[in-house]
């Protein structure tokens, strides 16, 4: 059984499972232990291991004690690296026999670790598609991956359905990000609520975000909803009517579960995501590189809610 190693972070660990539907065997996957639980239940998922590096930042002599973890769970044949950092390349050197990666890395010293090395394109989910198309002799096209079938799994227990309202449209507005430049502003988000006038949902994962959320609700009808692990939040938000969220990890819940979801993106290009019937995205004027991103451009902050609002009606 292949193992397959993408440790973090969430949105790109979701962008990785959408290639698990197309397999033809089950994988077993190590992931970084804060955020298991969004692969939980898959079915194309036989075990799913989990690792700890965050520790490291706290004692660097933590690694012999992770590295004693992974050599508990054994030795594979066949590691795929879909990260292509220095660490994930490690993790799958000690973990198997053959290593695989990409030709082009994120960390280009990862390549030294790897034994096959496989050419892809730039786009982010179409390298995964490539990836697995070369390894297992598959013949995965860019529509099948576009109209892929829902592939965060849950069960109904963990769904918050007393935040669901029966009468209005649930949206969820997932206003947080790790950069303060892919944040959408919060007096916009006041507005588009005011317009929407739907039952306003808002989760939160930090401090930071949980102050944004609370500004957001006293200045108009929306609800701060209490902190979720991870099978509760990929759980209500795959049980809304829309999400509407900046680049970053739970937004892409949305685009995983194929819920209506209108994606803002400003200093990051979209080349992680791809539009479909259930996914749209508004991209602000601002330069595009996938790999040299503008630290000091907050452009984000220009798309106006006129424009959020013109997305929903494509719906």
């Amino acid at each position: 059984m292949d193992l397959f190693v993408r440790t973090s972070a969430l949105g790109d660990i979701i962008h990785t499972a959408v290639i698990l539907q197309f397999l033809p065997d089950k994988v077993d996957w190590i992931v970084e232990e804060g955020f298991s639980q969004i692969l939980e239940y898959n079915p194309n998922i036989n075990k799913i291991l989990s690792v700890n590096l965050k520790s490291l930042k706290k004692s660097k002599l933590n690694i012999f004690k992770e590295f004693k973890r992974l050599k508990t769970y054994g030795n594979y044949n066949r590691a795929i690296d879909f990260q292509g950092l220095i660490k994930s390349a490690i993790i799958a050197r000690i973990m198997a026999n053959e290593t695989v990666g990409m030709e082009k890395c994120k960390e280009s010293i990862a390549k030294m670790f790897y034994d096959k090395k496989i050419i892809t394109g730039r786009h982010t989910i179409d390298r995964y598609r490539e990836m697995i198309n070369t390894i297992y002799n598959l013949n995965v096209g860019r529509d099948e991956v576009v109209n892929h079938k829902p592939f965060l799994f849950y069960e109904n227990k963990h769904i918050k359905k007393e935040y669901l309202s029966d009468i209005k449209k649930n949206v969820v507005f997932i206003v947080g990000s790790s950069a303060n430049n892919r944040l959408y502003p919060t007096e916009k988000w006041i507005k588009l609520a005011k317009e929407l006038k739907e039952n306003i949902l808002i989760p939160y994962g930090n401090q930071k975000e949980y102050e944004m959320a609370k500004e957001i609700a006293k200045n108009c009808d929306a609800i701060v909803m209490d902190k979720m692990n991870l099978n509760e939040l990929k759980a209500t938000l795959s049980s809304v009517d829309l999400i509407i969220g900046n680049d970053t990890g739970p937004t892409y819940i949305g685009w995983a579960n194929n819920i209506p979801t209108v994606l803002l993106f400003g200093a990051t290009p979209i080349d992680r995501i791809y539009e479909n019937s259930t996914t749209k995205v508004i991209k602000s004027k601002s330069a595009k590189s996938l790999y040299i991103l503008n630290k000091d451009d907050f452009s984000i902050r220009d798309i106006g809610v006129e424009e959020i609002l013109e997305k929903i009606n494509e719906f």
